[in-house]
């Protein structure tokens, strides 16, 4: 095929994958502006659950707006300003409506003085135990995907609204505050320490986290010299987790076929965490109950955890439709770690997700790439998403498929990417009949044959499952 005839096959595919739906969480988000960097400051007092703070946003504005709205929920607002000047504002739900003394357009700075209340819960349509993870010691963790990351600080709590972060907590002697990226700062009083943090690279509010705490701070060098930090409640318990650390990254390198993505990567153990999933790929520091960290049957979560800083971190979703980005990936490459240590193989593990989870998810009305309730967007992701990435590697083989994701991972690497920029670039790489492929696999109605396994049936459950393996496996 020459050139121009694929491309206009390729332009013709990836126009056919895009079928209008609804945003699956509407009230996400704000338009016209663009954050560049947040800004945030914390005077945390264990004995109570309000948690003051100050939140300097920085932001770029593609339009003129007499008034902007900032998401932000679950605490109170003491003082607003607008490039340095105070602005008129008010609550409305689950927004911080802003007026400011002029109109706003370009590069333009806001600060909020606020006060984030640990106790705050707020409605979801995908996760109500989201939130705040609170110790009875006073001390807490974030759980902000997919919609609570505005429990914790006014933000633009969009998924494709990458920001870089810098933290500045100050707490009582003794106490340890852990956050995204590395610590660049510490200063101690008679009294207090203030720990600060700075990103160097971008991510969505929903991948943020801070955590204060009595932990142990557990140090170490990755592959190619990679600072590791990690903060668990008991460092003796963890020890069988945080030793294979290295091993995981390398690991994970090796088969992405991409060093990692980040300054600094750890794990961060959390006591009391009653979240319905048992961990979160928050950017270099993912987040999981630390009693997981002692056992090592968990070995394939962390590393699900850390397959996530390279799909759904760094290259992230632009959507929460596009989700199987993320987690199809991510599953799919816990499922080829287990495989290799000692587990069943891919194979066996995504047969039942294919078979029955899959085309009784389509026989539903939802699709990989178009879930259509968020109630239901994660599982869906992680197993009939975890099968769409497995049949493309069917389809293309080994040295093909990877060339497909590092080109992906290079592509967006710090950025979004939908899953139209995805079938560009498979089609791209391995040729545009991936096209009507891709095409057939995130939005048929009906689940395709597999690539490889002629043997394989779908056909939908009329049991509803059952079944305890990837697709319904707890976890982000």
């Amino acid at each position: 095929m020459s050139l121009s005839s694929m491309a206009a096959a390729t332009a013709l595919a990836v126009s056919a994958v895009t079928p209008v739906s609804p945003p699956l969480l509407p009230d996400l988000g704000n338009d016209g502006y663009q954050v560049v960097a947040y800004d945030l400051s914390y005077d945390f007092t264990p004995s109570t659950s309000l948690l003051p703070g100050t939140a300097r946003i920085t932001a770029v504005a593609g339009r003129r707006l007499p008034e902007f709205r900032l998401d932000y929920a679950g605490g109170t607002v003491a003082k607003v300003q607008v490039d340095g000047r105070d602005a008129a504002f008010h609550l409305d739900e689950q927004k911080l409506v802003v007026d400011p003394a002029t109109a706003i357009r370009g590069p333009f700075s806001v600060t909020v003085d606020f006060t984030a209340d640990r106790a705050a819960k707020i409605p979801s349509s995908v996760d109500p135990t989201a939130g705040w993870i609170n110790d009875p010691d006073g001390g807490f963790a974030w759980v902000g995907q997919p919609d609570r990351a505005h429990l914790f600080f006014p933000c633009n709590d969009a998924v494709d609204d990458k920001a870089y972060f810098r933290y500045h907590v100050t707490v009582p002697t003794g106490w340890t505050v852990a956050a995204n990226g590395p610590l660049v700062a510490q200063n101690a009083t008679n009294s207090t320490t203030t720990f600060t943090y700075a990103s160097a690279h971008p991510f969505a509010p929903q991948l943020a986290q801070l955590a204060v705490g009595k932990f142990t701070t557990v140090t170490g060098t990755g592959p190619n010299g990679l600072p590791l930090r990690s903060f668990v409640p008991d460092a003796a318990a963890a020890k069988p987790m945080l030793d294979q650390l290295p091993s995981f990254v390398d690991w994970l390198e090796q088969r992405i076929g991409r060093r990692f993505p980040f300054e600094t990567v750890g794990l961060l153990g959390a006591d009391h965490m009653t979240q319905q999933s048992d961990a979160l790929e928050t950017q270099t520091l993912p987040v999981l109950r630390a009693g997981a960290l002692a056992d090592p049957k968990n070995d394939s979560t962390v590393v699900h955890e850390l397959a996530h800083q390279w799909f759904g971190d760094s290259a992230a979703v632009a959507d929460w439709r596009d989700l199987w980005l993320s987690e199809g990936f991510a599953t799919y490459f816990d499922r080829l770690y287990a495989a290799e240590h000692g587990g069943n193989s891919v194979a066996d593990e995504l047969r039942w997700a294919y078979e029955t989870f899959d085309p009784t998810v389509r026989s539903l009305g939802f699709t990989p790439a178009n879930p259509t309730r968020p109630d239901v967007m994660f599982a869906i992701a992680r197993g009939a998403g975890a099968v769409v990435v497995y049949a493309l590697q069917q389809k293309v083989g080994d040295q093909t498929f990877h060339r497909i994701i590092d080109t992906y991972l290079d592509r967006y690497r710090d950025g979004n990417a939908t899953s139209a920029d995805f079938i560009r670039v498979a089609t791209a790489v391995g040729g545009s009949d991936l096209g009507p492929f891709l095409h057939d696999w995130l939005y048929g109605s009906t689940t395709p044959p597999m690539p490889g396994h002629p043997d394989w049936v779908a056909k939908p459950s009329t049991t509803g499952g059952g079944h305890s393996g990837p697709a319904l496996r707890p976890g982000s």
